[in-house]
């Protein structure tokens, strides 16, 4: 991840160039298989229909650089779309969709908070800051130095997600009450 942040720190690199330069480091990384953090993922989210409503997963297609936003309205499959977007170079390696790779959305221009336009309170809540600002929302958090200890150095470690999730249960009361605020009519 050192030499992924980098390469988008280089404020000589156009920032699609810098994204194919992530996708190169994210393909030739030594990380778990991509259809093993589908299957992994398919687990978590439980299925491949998506929700009804609007529900937006974006990614990085590694070899174009070039962002993407899934909504299910061309077919991919929601576990696929979660997989990709989580997929960081180090920790899983791009995942197929049609024939192309994709990785973490986080690399495509940081929050993604944009697609919240028009949606009212705007929530936040990055487990893996890149630090881009985010610009529109209305309440940001990360995880604190607590949950940053939970997370250890191996973010994969699924031994740690028990401690992970009590660590952004304990954090979340103190977001709630920035948010309870914003939510009052």
């Amino acid at each position: 991840m050192r030499r992924v942040f980098e390469v988008l720190q280089d404020p000589g690199l156009e920032p699609g160039e810098a994204r194919r330069r992530v996708g190169r480091i994210a393909l030739d990384a030594e990380a778990q298989d991509g259809e093993a953090h589908r299957k992994r993922m398919g687990a978590l989210v439980g299925t491949d229909e998506w929700p009804p409503g609007r529900l937006l997963v974006t990614g990085v297609d590694v070899a174009s650089g070039e962002p993407i936003v899934w909504d299910g309205s061309d077919g991919t499959p929601l576990t696929a779309a979660v997989a990709a977007s989580s997929a960081a170079p180090g920790y899983a390696r791009p995942v197929e969709i049609g024939g192309r790779r994709f990785m973490d959305g986080a690399f495509g221009g940081g929050s993604n908070v944009a697609l919240a336009e028009g949606a009212g309170t705007v929530v936040l809540a990055e487990p893996m800051s890149l630090g881009a600002p985010a610009v529109g929302a209305d309440v940001r958090t990360a995880p604190d130095a607590e949950a940053l200890r939970a997370f250890g150095d191996d973010l994969g470690d699924m031994d740690r997600w028990s401690d992970c999730f009590q660590a952004g249960r304990r954090q979340s009361r103190e977001v709630a009450a920035r948010i309870a605020p914003l939510t009052r009519g």
